[in-house]
C-alpha cells in the first residue's frame, strides 16, 4: 500500500512539473546582422533548448498566412542545430528588396535518445518582422547612431526611439552599450531588449567599444555580433557610401594592470591594419562617392592622449587619409567634440557623440548631413561636409 501511495506521488509530481513546464520562447531578440545586397543574418535566443528556424520570404504585400513560406534552419555540418542561441545566415537575396520573416520552434524535450529526439509542439514564437536588404545603387545613406550607453536602458530606448524609422537603413551602435561582459545573456539583453522593435526589424552595426572587451564572458561577444570578416573590424557598402567599422580595443597600455595580464591588442590592431590596407583597395570600397570610418576610440591625440589613441593616429590614420574617407565617427569622450582636419594629422572632420544624444546621417553622392538630437528630441547640432 505505501509503495502504491509513494508511486502515486511520483507520477502526480511529473505530471505537475510537465503542466508547469514554461512553454518555448523567445528570451531576447530577434535581431538583425551583417546584411548585404544579397544576403542578412537573424538572431534570438530562447528561453529553452529549441528546435528554432526562420520563415522568410519577399514581402509581396499580401497577408503573411495566404500561403506558405521558405524556411531557413541553422546548419552545422549537414545537421540541424538545436539550443538556446540561435543564429540563421539566409543568402540569395535580391539588393534592395523589402522581406518579411517569422520565428517558429519547437522545445527539445529530451534528447537522450541518439536515435529519436523527443519535442515539444511546434508554433510561431514571433510575430512577423521586416528587413531591407542593402544597395549599393541606392541614392541615398541614412542611419541612426548612439554610444557609451553603460546599461542606462532608458536612455538607450529613449535616444533610439526618436528615430525617423521611415528614413533609416540601419543602426550604429558605436560602442560601451554595456560596461563589461560578465554574461552573455545579460550583454544581449541590454543591447538589444530595450530597443527590440528597432532591431527586429532594422540592422544593427556594432562598432566594439573598449568596455564590452571587459568581462568574464568577453570572448562570447563575436557570437552577438557576426560580421564578414569575422571580427569586429570589418567593410559594407549602402547607397553611395562605402564604411570600415575600426576596433581599437582597449585604451590603455597591454601592460596595464587593469587587463589583468590577459590585454594583447597591439598585435591584434596590427593584423587589423594589414587587413585595413587591403580593405581600401576593395572596389566596392574605393568606387564609392562617400567614405565613413567608424570607431568607438577617435583618431585624435594630443599631448593628454592615452596609448591606443597615438597608436591609431600613427597607424590607421594614414591609411584612411590615403584612401580619401570623408567622416569619422567616434565615441568614448562621453561629449560632443568636432576635430577638424589637420587638426591631429587627420584630412577629414572627426565627430565624436555625446553619450546623450543621438546622431542622424544622411548621405548622397555629394553631401552628408548630420543631425544630433537630444533624448527629448531637441536638434542641438546640424553639420554639412
Amino acid at each position: 500500500m505505501k509503495k502504491l501511495l509513494l508511486l502515486s506521488l511520483l507520477v502526480s509530481a511529473v505530471l505537475r512539473a510537465e503542466t508547469t513546464a514554461p512553454d518555448l520562447d523567445i528570451e531576447c531578440g530577434p535581431w538583425i546582422q551583417n546584411v548585404s545586397e544579397e544576403s542578412v543574418t537573424i538572431l534570438w535566443t530562447t528561453n529553452q533548448k529549441a528546435l528554432s528556424w526562420v520563415e522568410f520570404d519577399t514581402d509581396n504585400g499580401n497577408t503573411w498566412y495566404q500561403e506558405s513560406h521558405p524556411a531557413y534552419y541553422e546548419t552545422v555540418s549537414g545537421r540541424r542545430y538545436y539550443g538556446t542561441f540561435h543564429c540563421v545566415r539566409i543568402s540569395g537575396l535580391k539588393k534592395g528588396t523589402k522581406y518579411r520573416y517569422r520565428i517558429l520552434g519547437k522545445a527539445i524535450a529530451d534528447d537522450s535518445n541518439p536515435y529519436a529526439t523527443s519535442y515539444g509542439a511546434e508554433h510561431a514564437i514571433s510575430s512577423v518582422k521586416t528587413v531591407k536588404t542593402y544597395d549599393f545603387n541606392a541614392p541615398s545613406c541614412r542611419f541612426s547612431m548612439v554610444n557609451d550607453i553603460h546599461f542606462d536602458d532608458e536612455l538607450y530606448a529613449k535616444l533610439l526611439g526618436g528615430m525617423e524609422r521611415q528614413k533609416t537603413d540601419f543602426v550604429v551602435l558605436n560602442g560601451d552599450i554595456v560596461s563589461f561582459s560578465n554574461s552573455m545573456d545579460t550583454l544581449i539583453k541590454h543591447t538589444f531588449t530595450p530597443i527590440a522593435d528597432i532591431a527586429a526589424n532594422y540592422p544593427i552595426v556594432f562598432a566594439r567599444g573598449n568596455h564590452e572587451g571587459r568581462g568574464c564572458e568577453w570572448f562570447e561577444l563575436i557570437k552577438a555580433f557576426p560580421a564578414n570578416t569575422g571580427e569586429f573590424y570589418y567593410s559594407f557598402r549602402q547607397g553611395p557610401v562605402a564604411f570600415l567599422v575600426l576596433d581599437g580595443g582597449e585604451d590603455k597600455p597591454d601592460s596595464d594592470p587593469e587587463y589583468s595580464g590577459q590585454a594583447d591588442y597591439e598585435q591584434y590592431r596590427i593584423r587589423q591594419l594589414e587587413w585595413l590596407k587591403k580593405a581600401v583597395t576593395e572596389p566596392k570600397f574605393a568606387s564609392a562617392p562617400k567614405k565613413v570610418c567608424i570607431m568607438h576610440i577617435p583618431a585624435i591625440a594630443d599631448k593628454d592622449a592615452w596609448a591606443t589613441q597615438l597608436w591609431i593616429k600613427e597607424n590607421f590614420t594614414p591609411v584612411l587619409n590615403a584612401a580619401g574617407v570623408d567622416l569619422m565617427l567616434s565615441a568614448h569622450y562621453h561629449s560632443y567634440i568636432l576635430a577638424q582636419p589637420k587638426e591631429y594629422g587627420n584630412d577629414f572632420p572627426i565627430i565624436v557623440n555625446s553619450s546623450h544624444e543621438r546622431l542622424d546621417f544622411e548621405a548622397t553622392a555629394s553631401r552628408i548631413s548630420v543631425k544630433i538630437h537630444t533624448e527629448d528630441g531637441k536638434m542641438t547640432r546640424e553639420l554639412s561636409f
